[in-house]
């Protein structure tokens, strides 16, 4: 069945435009992803982009359509190769606290050392280090989150990771 062609004229409301697209990337988006969910956010961000950086007349076609799934395409993708890289993270460490489980150690001796440098860092070091390692946010990304700006950002995370590096050289950890 051909895709169905909606008006949409210069001037209508940009509930027209979410009215005419949401169903279908939200159907695509889940097949790329395989969770609702997620979908329904990225879908979210998709139209938030397009509000934020459309310009010119909105009529539907081509370019419209175009322009909506290619981003709808690579925020899916996006999500993908984080979500397999977090799981990976996860997997890794989960099979590392197994092993050590065995041996009657929770964590192995440099991870048990690294949490407590963490976590030696006052909350707002300890959260900026959280979402920059762990989270893999961006500065800016880090920025919108916390309300700082984006050199205030790269300022105490630079003091968080020196006094990390330094916690764990004093506590025999090399190569840090």
């Amino acid at each position: 069945m051909p895709a169905r062609r909606h008006r949409i004229r210069t001037g209508d409301c940009f509930e027209c435009i979410v009215a005419a697209y949401e169903r279908r990337l939200l159907a695509y988006v889940t097949r790329l992803t395989g969770n609702p969910s997620v979908s329904e956010d990225i879908v979210q961000n998709v139209f938030f982009k397009f509000a934020a950086s459309w310009r010119g007349e909105i009529s539907d076609g081509p370019v419209l359509s175009s322009w909506l799934y290619r981003v709808a395409h690579n925020e899916a993708v996006d999500w993908v190769r984080r979500e397999s890289r977090r799981i990976e993270v996860h997997e890794k460490h989960e099979n590392e606290r197994m092993e050590n489980a065995g041996r009657g150690h929770e964590y192995t001796d440099a991870a048990y050392l690294a949490e407590s440098a963490l976590m030696s860092l006052s909350e707002r070091e300890r959260n900026i280090v959280i979402l920059r390692v762990y989270e893999e946010k961006s500065y800016k990304e880090i920025a919108e989150i916390t309300g700082l700006s984006v050199g205030n950002v790269g300022f105490i995370l630079h003091g968080a990771m020196k006094k990390i590096a330094e916690n764990l050289s004093s506590n025999g950890v090399a190569d840090v």
